[in-house]
């Protein structure tokens, strides 16, 4: 009677302790595509930029687009799949921007860090 309990009692403890559910994202996506997913948030039509530049020596294209007080600019390097993106309006909130590291736009200066009637998030 007292080893089932004992048996009963552990088997309740793992039960408790083993249905902890791993729910973090894991990206199985390569760096190209993770550099053409920064690029495309911030470029999603796939028109051609109103400004464009090109780097012969390192072959980083930079796009530049306008839309009203809207600006959007976005690098990539398609050699070592690498990209950066920012936007955002002239004089507004704090922009957004990604990287291929991290292609999912977002605030490009944590809102803390410099909390002033200009750029509170609110």
């Amino acid at each position: 009677m007292r080893t089932s309990l004992l048996v009963l009692a552990g088997l309740g403890l793992c039960l408790t302790a083993c249905t902890h559910v791993r729910t973090e994202r894991i990206d199985v996506r390569d760096a190209s595509e993770r550099a053409q997913e920064c690029v495309a948030a911030f470029e999603p039509d796939g028109k051609a930029p109103q400004v464009m530049t090109y780097d012969s020596n390192t072959q980083t294209e930079v796009h530049m687009n306008q839309e009203g007080r809207r600006v959007d600019v976005t690098a990539q390097n398609p050699t070592d799949n690498t990209a950066m993106a920012m936007g955002g309006q002239v004089g507004g909130k704090i922009p957004e921007a990604c990287t291929d590291a991290d292609p999912e736009p977002g605030p490009a200066v944590p809102t803390h860090h410099f909390k002033t009637p200009w750029n509170s998030q609110q």
